[in-house]
C-alpha cells in the first residue's frame, strides 16, 4: 500500500470497522445520499443479539456475584470504572469499556473481560448464532469457570470460523495491549454464542487464505488480518476527511459488490453505480477484491471489457500457464516449432501438458494467444469470470459450459426433494416433496431437545424411504447449509455414522452443484435466483431467508397466519428444486460463445 495518511484526525474507531466493506468507512464520512433504514430482518437481528446478550449477562451475573459490572452512560467514566476494575484484580467485569487507543484510534466496548491466571485480561464477546461445528480442537469452557485455563479440548467438534467476530476480538485484543492491561501467555479471546459456553480462539494461529505477493494464497492469523483491514479504512476515512475539504483529492475506493451489501446502509447509494453501463466486474459471481485490482490495473472496468477477454487465453492463465515470458520468444521462432523446443516452457512440463491439452502445439499458436488477459497473474477464477460475464451480458439467460454437450441429472425411482428452515438457535423444520405431495417435520418451539425430535422424526422417515426404493435419490439446493445441520444435529441424536454415510453416497444430491458444472447464467447460482429462469414462482409475498427469519419470531409466539407462510416458503423451496430438475431435463440449452 502507498504511504500512510494522516490518520490524527479521524474519530476513534470501534470494533466493527476492520469487517465492514471499506467503501461503507468511506461513505461513512462522505455521507453522499440519506441512508436507507434497516429492514426488519436486519433490525430483527440487532434486537434479538441485544436480547440474547442480556439474557446470557443476568446469567454470569447469577453464576458470578463477585463479578464487576460498569453502568452509566458517560463514556470517559466508563472507562475510569473498567481501568479501576482490572487495576483491583477484578475476576470478571460485564459491560466494560476499554480506555481509548489514542494512538491507534481505537474504542472498544467488549461484552466480557475476564482475568488470566498470569495476569491480564481477555475478552469475550456474546453472539447470537451457533459457534460450534462437527469437527475436532474445540477448546471451551462453561459459563461458571469462564476462563481460558478452564476451557477442554473437545474432539468432536471445532469453533465456526465467523471472520467477524475474531475481528472485533483483535481489535479488543490491541486495545488490552495499548492499555498494558493484554494476558501475558499469547493472544486469545472467546465467543459465547447459544451454545450458551465459550469458544476460545487463538488470534495469532494462520487460519485464513488471503493472496500474498507470489500470486498464490498464504495463511494469516486474525490479529494480522485485521491490522491491515483496520489500518486501510482509518487511511480511506482519512482521505475521505480530506476530500471533503479538498474535492481535487482522489478517493481511495469505489464501491465493490459484497455479500453483505444488501444489509448496507448505503446501498442505495452504491448499487446505481455498480450497474451503470454494462455493470461493475464485481456484479459477476464470486468476485473477489484481489481479482478486481488484477482487472483494474488491465483496464477491466466493466462486465463488457471482461467478457471481451480471450477465452482459451484465460483458461491457460487459470491453468496456472505463465504466458508473458513465452510468447515473445513464440513470435521470433519458426510457426512449426514445437512448444517443447521454446526453451522456458521445456522445464515446464505440466504447463506443456495443460498447453497441448487445449490444443496449443507450435509457436505460432502460442502467439496468436490474446497478450492483454496474458497479462494477467495466475489467477484461478479467470476463465469462470469470462465466461460469466459472457453468459451475463448473452441474449439468453442461461447457457451449457463449455465442453457440456448434453446436460443431465441424477435420476432415481424413487426422488424426494428435502430443505430446512432455521434460526439462529437452530433448525425447526425439515419440509420434503415426494410424488404425493409435500410433507414437514416441524417445531414451533424451539429447543435443543425439540430439535433432535423433529430431525429423528425426519431422518426416520427419509431412511424408510430409501430403504423401500429400488434406487433412490434426495436433492438438495446447497448442500453445504444441510450438511452443517444434518451432521450437527445427528451427533447430538447418536446418528452421527448414518448421516455421515448418506451425505457421502450418490444418493444425496447437491442440485447446485449439477446446475453449476454445466449450467452458466451469469447472475450467481442462488435458488431465487435460478428457479425463475425454470418458469418457477413462490406462492407467498417476498420469499427469502431473511423474511423467514421475522416469520418464525411471530410463529413461536403462535401466528397461525406465520406458521402458514412458513411453511408455504418451504414448500415453494422444495418445489422450486423439482421445477428446476425437471427444466433441466427437458430443455435444450445453447452453447456458450
Amino acid at each position: 500500500m502507498p504511504t500512510r495518511a494522516d490518520v490524527s484526525a479521524v474519530p476513534h474507531q470501534g470494533g466493527y470497522i476492520a469487517k465492514y466493506c471499506p467503501a461503507r468507512a468511506q461513505y461513512d464520512v462522505l455521507k453522499p445520499a440519506a441512508l436507507l433504514e434497516p429492514s426488519a430482518a436486519v433490525q430483527r437481528r440487532m434486537d434479538r443479539g441485544n436480547a440474547f446478550e442480556a439474557d446470557v449477562v443476568a446469567a454470569l451475573t447469577d453464576l458470578h456475584p463477585e463479578a464487576v459490572t460498569i453502568g452509566g452512560d458517560d463514556s470517559a467514566e466508563r472507562e475510569r470504572a473498567t481501568v479501576a476494575a482490572m487495576e483491583a484484580q477484578a475476576s470478571l467485569i460485564l459491560n466494560s469499556r476499554l480506555p481509548a487507543d489514542e494512538t491507534g484510534r481505537r474504542v472498544g466496548k467488549p461484552d466480557l473481560l475476564v482475568k488470566a491466571a498470569l495476569g491480564g485480561y481477555r475478552a469475550i464477546d456474546i453472539k447470537h448464532h451457533l459457534t460450534l461445528e462437527p469437527g475436532e480442537g474445540a477448546r471451551t469452557s462453561a459459563l461458571d469457570q469462564l476462563g481460558l485455563e478452564q476451557a477442554t479440548a473437545d474432539d468432536a467438534t471445532q469453533g465456526r470460523k465467523h471472520k467477524g467476530d475474531l475481528l472485533q476480538l483483535a481489535h479488543y485484543q490491541r486495545m488490552l495491549e495499548a492499555a498494558g492491561f493484554a494476558a501475558r501467555d499469547g493472544r486469545h479471546g472467546g465467543i459465547i454464542g447459544v451454545e450458551r459456553s465459550v469458544v476460545w480462539h487463538d488470534l495469532d494461529e494462520p487460519r485464513w487464505n488471503t493472496p500474498s505477493s507470489t500470486g498464490k494464497q498464504k495463511k494469516r492469523s486474525t490479529m494480522e488480518i485485521y491490522d491491515f483491514e483496520f489500518d486501510f479504512r482509518l487511511d480511506i476515512m482519512a482521505v475521505a476527511e480530506r476530500h471533503l475539504i479538498e474535492p481535487s483529492t482522489d478517493l481511495l475506493v469505489i464501491p465493490f459488490r459484497k455479500p453483505e451489501c444488501d444489509a448496507c446502509p448505503w446501498w442505495g447509494f452504491c448499487r446505481p453505480q455498480l450497474e451503470t453501463g454494462s455493470g461493475h466486474p464485481s456484479l459477476i459471481p464470486r468476485m473477489k477484491w484481489e481479482h478486481w485490482v488484477a482487472h483494474r490495473d488491465r483496464g477491466v472496468t466493466d462486465r463488457a471489457a471482461l467478457a471481451a477477454l480471450d477465452p482459451l487465453t484465460a483458461r491457460l492463465v487459470s491453468a496456472g500457464v505463465r504466458l508473458d515470458d513465452v510468447m515473445p520468444i513464440a513470435r521470433d521462432l519458426p510457426v512449426d516449432t514445437p512448444l517443447a523446443n521454446i526453451a522456458p516452457l521445456g522445464k515446464r512440463r505440466k504447463q506443456l501438458q495443460t498447453l497441448e491439452a487445449e490444443g496449443v502445439t507450435t509457436a505460432r499458436q502460442l502467439a496468436a494467444l490474446d497478450e492483454r488477459t496474458a497479462s494477467y497473474p495466475a489467477m484461478s477464477g479467470l476463465a469462470e469470470q469470462v465466461d460469466c460475464a459472457r453468459a451475463a451480458l448473452g441474449s439468453e439467460p442461461v447457457y451449457r459450459r463449455r465442453g457440456v454437450e448434453r446436460v443431465t441429472v441424477p435420476r432415481g425411482d424413487v426422488e424426494i426433494d428435502v430443505d430446512m428452515e432455521n434460526v439462529e438457535d437452530g433448525v425447526y423444520l425439515w419440509g420434503v416433496l415426494v410424488a404425493d405431495g409435500y410433507r414437514p417435520f416441524v417445531t414451533w418451539a424451539l429447543e435443543p431437545a425439540s430439535e433432535i425430535e423433529v430431525f429423528r422424526a425426519f431422518w426416520a422417515w427419509l431412511m424408510d424411504q430409501r430403504a423401500n426404493a429400488r434406487t433412490f435419490r434426495a436433492y438438495c439446493w446447497h448442500e453445504q447449509a444441510e450438511n452443517l445441520q444434518m451432521r450437527r444435529i445427528g451427533a447430538a441424536a447418536g446418528l452421527t455414522d448414518e448421516v455421515e454415510a448418506f451425505i457421502g453416497s450418490d444418493e444425496w444430491v447437491d442440485l447446485r452443484k449439477v446446475f453449476d458444472g454445466q449450467l452458466i447464467s451469469g447472475q450467481g447460482s442462488g435458488l431465487k435466483s435460478v428457479a425463475p429462469l425454470a418458469g418457477f414462482a413462490w406462492d407467498v409475498d417476498e420469499p427469502g431467508g431473511d423474511e423467514s427469519m421475522v416469520r418464525y419470531d411471530l410463529a413461536a409466539g403462535g401466528d397461525e397466519g406465520a406458521r402458514a407462510w412458513l411453511l408455504d416458503y418451504n414448500r415453494g423451496d422444495v418445489e422450486a428444486t423439482r421445477a428446476i430438475r425437471a427444466w433441466m431435463r427437458a430443455r435444450a440449452f445453447p452453447a456458450l460463445s
